[in-house]
């Protein structure tokens, strides 16, 4: 009785429809934005993206030197932070997978506690997902999370947790009288100290990722009263050569 009742074939019409809506409906539901994430193949020479700020000080610049290298094992981008005074901030190195962006190392540069001159300090990159090339909805969490152990006290362990999840459509954005769409994603942050017990500071803000450039905006919000703000905004793009001509200027005070 039971096989004569799945042998009816309006009832196997039935469920062969059923199905074919169910993964039609899965298909649709994921939306590739890899063309959203910064534009490897034109990286390859390397490119300097130059953030300004829109919270307090708006003289205050942030800079990122992305450069992509193709590798026999992979396609990878390298990118360095310099904060206003061309001085590197951090360094990481991402894996570009099939699935997204994945950290394969990240460095922080902090003083030395006798010279006083910038060191880099290797992180543990305990979780890495950077980007993701395919997202649903924004039920998804990807999580990036680090740990190291500071300069001033090499015993500590001083760890970042990120979580992003994507938000849907951004505003439009615009570059030298280009307009582009965008992409968001929602930023929750924590940040903790070993020796410090279960204090936490948690953040929390946005960023957004305009179609064939890259991140564009992003701003973070620390502590239960937000006194912790910043916002940064992309303002222009060049060569590293430039780069290294503003920092000369500035190193002789033009």
């Amino acid at each position: 009785m039971l096989r004569q009742f799945f042998n009816f074939p309006s009832l196997q019409m039935l469920l062969a429809g059923f199905c074919f809506f169910l993964l039609a409906s899965c298909s649709e539901s994921k939306r590739d934005i890899r063309d959203y994430y910064f534009p490897v193949k034109k990286l390859l020479p390397g490119l300097v993206y130059a953030y300004a700020s829109e919270e307090g000080d708006t003289t205050e610049r942030r800079y990122w030197f992305y450069r992509a290298f193709v590798r026999d094992s992979g396609v990878f981008l390298v990118g360095t932070q310099y904060d206003r005074y061309f001085e590197i901030n951090q360094i990481v190195r991402e894996k570009i997978a099939e699935s997204g962006s994945r950290a394969r190392e990240a460095f922080l540069y902090e003083p030395d506690t006798a010279s006083g001159k910038l060191v880099p300090i290797r992180t543990t990159v305990e979780s890495p997902d950077l980007f993701p090339f395919q997202v649903r909805d924004s039920l998804g969490i990807f999580l990036y999370k680090l740990q190291y152990h500071p300069v001033a006290d090499t015993n500590a362990t001083v760890y970042l947790i990120r979580n992003r999840r994507y938000l849907g459509d951004g505003p439009e954005f615009e570059l030298n009288g280009e307009k582009y769409p965008t992409i968001r994603f929602g930023l929750h942050e924590a940040v903790g100290h070993s020796k410090e017990g279960a204090a936490e500071i948690e953040g929390h803000g946005e960023e957004w990722y305009a179609k064939g450039l890259g991140l564009v905006y992003f701003r973070k919000t620390f502590g239960q009263e937000g006194q912790i703000r910043f916002a940064y905004r992309l303002v222009e793009t060049f060569p590293m050569l430039e780069l290294e001509h503003r920092a000369e200027e500035a190193e002789h005070g033009h």
